[in-house]
């Protein structure tokens, strides 16, 4: 299950922090970047988009005012956002928008794939509960499935159908692969 979402954030580098996260989760796919709320808000009109990750503090329209925009109108397809701040004064006004987590800026990679999955999670139980809502919201899945495991300072991918066994190691995975005699350990 593949979803499409957005980053919108008035700050280069955290957007590009966002972005290089979005882009190393295989069941996200970026289809646009926005420093501003209302280029955003005229992609949103435009565009299929699942998921925003949504920075509050930004000049003209902040995120949060944002986050009332799009909820306030019934879309064809449920939209969920994470709210990426350096402020955690708002964690409660963002709940009560419907975001489906608050990312405290600076957050590493682990944190964004948390809040990320959270978005899966949501999808794949709407999936089961209204197919005919979802399949317009989200791509079909890919035709490979695959994982990616951290290796030393690095993810690497592995195709399921690549894998052999998989060994426990105490703190440590060992996956054994087919056609190759060194193993990956995680």
């Amino acid at each position: 299950m593949i979803i499409n979402c957005i980053a919108v954030d008035d700050e280069p580098l955290a957007l590009d922090l966002t972005i290089t996260y979005i882009n190393q989760t295989p069941f996200l796919n970026l289809v646009g970047s926005f420093t501003s709320g209302i280029d955003a808000l005229t992609f949103l009109h435009e565009n299929a988009v699942d998921l925003i990750f949504l920075d509050i503090s930004m000049p003209g329209l902040n995120g949060m005012e944002l986050a009332r925009i799009i909820n306030s109108g019934k879309p064809e397809r449920p939209r969920k956002i994470i709210f990426t701040t350096a402020f955690n004064q708002y964690a409660l006004e963002g709940y009560q928008v419907s975001a489906l987590d608050y990312l405290l800026k600076p957050y590493n990679y682990v944190d964004f794939l948390n809040a990320a999955s959270k978005a899966l999670q949501f999808y794949e139980l709407i999936l089961k509960e209204s197919p005919t809502v979802v399949e317009q919201a989200i791509s079909p899945p890919k035709s490979e499935e695959y994982l990616y495991v951290k290796v030393e300072y690095q993810y690497i991918k592995l195709f399921l159908k690549d894998i052999l066994y998989i060994e426990s190691l105490g703190d440590y995975i060992k996956f054994h692969l087919i056609n190759t005699s060194k193993a990956v350990m995680s």
